[in-house]
């Protein structure tokens, strides 16, 4: 076990100093990447792995080239057992194609459309699911702010 973690600390030093280490570009989960350009940069993987998105709701849609910049959630006083949370990423994909995609993938999740524009969508069942989809275009693409509520 003492030799795994030695070799996992090797790997992420190699890393951080350029010998050839995992660039950001050869991974597909978001947290290694924040972790991987973290490195890169010289910024701590303490803090760029914070950023951990696993505890999401499946209905919250994620774009695949996503970089996380921030990922909370906690409970929100809206009764037993009720979570919110927010994630705002950046890809390189237009506002009109990520508002898009996150609709469709809202109504695949069987959430029924409360409010729809060109910078945003709205979707909900009751106060079982809830979902918000922000956009705004930057200079490298498009920033994405998701909120969302769950009972679970």
């Amino acid at each position: 076990m003492r030799s795994l973690a030695a070799a996992l600390g090797a790997g992420l030093l190699l890393g951080a100093c350029g010998g050839g280490g995992v660039s950001s570009d050869d991974v597909r989960d978001p947290v290694a990447q924040n972790v991987a350009e973290a490195a890169a940069k010289g910024k701590s993987a303490a803090v760029a792995a914070a950023i951990d998105c696993s505890n999401k709701p499946d209905f919250v849609p994620v774009y695949h080239d996503a970089r996380i910049t921030t990922c909370v959630a906690s409970e929100d006083g809206r009764g037993q057992r009720h979570v919110s949370g927010s994630i705002v990423y950046l890809t390189e994909a237009s506002p009109r194609e990520v508002l898009g995609w996150s609709r469709a993938q809202a109504n695949a999740s069987g959430l029924a459309q409360r409010l729809a524009t060109d910078k945003s969508y709205s979707a909900g069942e009751e106060s079982q699911r809830s979902l918000m989809v922000v956009v705004e275009p930057v200079a490298q693409g498009t920033r994405v702010t998701v909120n969302w509520g769950d009972r679970v």
